[in-house]
């Protein structure tokens, strides 16, 4: 008997199960307030402060840094560069610039020389054209018509000869001072890059140039400098913040960057202080996505908010943050909850209940935030659609 009771109450057990588990969870569409809030993380940050960066046109290679986030006082060391690679540069075109001077001086020594043969040359044709006047007769009685043509023809031959020497005087003067011209040129491009590597030599060590917290600035790709790090002109490596104005600096995934614009409130909590929060409005919205990660291709928008509140000690710079900027401010919308849509090839579909069954019932959505989706084609207030019902996919 007792046992007979026992498989008939598991019966029943397993019954009231089955019962449970064929019931459809629904939802019944309808107008409600619809807030839009975008996410964001980052950190704060000052307003303005004062950048400190390469001090020569050259890339530096960072040899030591101070630490991050460090009170630092006016005329104190924050950055050294290293010296080894200068140093060798300096070198290479000293003697670039020594050579140079060497190959000029070995085509100015060689335009002299080539001067001094023509000169040579030309002075020999002179004394040929005198000797030439000087026994020159046109009387037939004396020299015969053969003879007194020779010495015509000797005469054009040095003519001729006198201007050859004239056009190889001044191809050699031409040609010399071009290649002098050149390595000119050449000398005064390494005694550039000289003055340049000199330059840098005398700027190894950067000082603060006031009392300030030491804040490092990261590129971007969001990396922050680091020893070894080579750094080009125009890179700042760190900043000294104006603590008196401080911001926040964060990234919206682009696909969640709906509607982002200067003016709208956002509420900012501190990931060390997570009871307490601030609030700000959006300054400034980034005009394309980026990548902030060598390693990873999603897309973010940057955005800076300026802050309401900035008497507070929490606001330092560095303080990693999260936040929530409001799109829109609670309209009424056509809404349903965000697990209750299926898609199928870029296609959007509920569950619609008709009677005692449920129906594919195409829609089309427009915004969403974490929870709820807006539904602008489908689907009329008072319909009732499945939360849960897979069985039909």
């Amino acid at each position: 008997m007792n046992r007979l009771l026992i498989i008939s109450l598991c019966s029943w057990l397993l019954s009231g199960c089955d019962d449970t588990e064929a019931v459809i969870p629904t939802y019944e569409v309808r107008q409600q307030p619809f807030e839009l809030s975008v996410p964001m993380k980052g950190e704060l940050e000052a307003a303005q402060a004062t950048a400190i960066g390469v001090p020569s046109r050259r890339p530096m290679t960072i040899a030591w840094l101070e630490q991050e986030y460090t009170q630092v006082k006016k005329g104190q060391l924050v950055a050294k560069f290293d010296a080894e690679q200068l140093s060798l540069d300096l070198r290479k075109e000293m003697l670039a610039i020594m050579l140079l001077e060497e190959d000029m001086k070995l085509n100015r020594e060689s335009l002299t020389t080539a001067e001094q043969e023509v000169n040579v040359d030309k002075a020999l044709v002179v004394k040929e054209f005198a000797f030439a006047d000087e026994f020159s007769v046109d009387d037939l009685r004396v020299y015969s018509q053969l003879e007194i043509i020779e010495n015509m023809q000797n005469k054009e031959y040095l003519g001729a000869k006198d201007e050859y020497l004239d056009w190889k005087k001044d191809s050699v003067v031409e040609q010399n001072t071009s290649a002098i011209d050149v390595i000119a040129i050449r000398k005064q491009g390494s005694q550039a890059k000289y003055d340049q590597i000199k330059m840098a030599m005398d700027t190894l060590e950067i000082r603060a140039p006031y009392d300030g917290m030491l804040v490092y600035e990261s590129n971007w790709r969001g990396e922050k400098p680091a020893i070894g790090e080579t750094v080009f002109p125009g890179r700042p490596i760190a900043k000294i913040p104006d603590m008196s104005a401080m911001q926040a600096k964060g990234f919206v995934l682009d696909k969640e960057a709906i509607d982002l614009a200067p003016g709208l409130p956002v509420s900012i909590t501190l990931d060390a202080y997570p009871d307490q929060v601030f609030h700000g409005k959006v300054k400034e919205v980034a005009g394309f996505s980026r990548t902030i990660s060598r390693n990873n291709p999603t897309k973010y928008f940057e955005v800076t908010v300026s802050l309401d509140d900035q008497s507070s000690r929490l606001l330092t710079p560095g303080r990693k943050l999260h936040a929530s900027i409001k799109v829109s401010e609670g309209e009424t919308r056509l809404t349903l909850p965000t697990q209750a849509i299926y898609s199928d090839q870029g296609v959007n579909f509920v569950f619609k209940q008709q009677g005692d069954q449920f129906v594919r019932q195409r829609i089309a959505v427009g915004q969403k935030n974490l929870f709820m989706v807006e539904v602008t084609e489908g689907l009329t207030e008072g319909d009732v659609i499945a939360l849960a019902y897979k069985e039909l996919l």
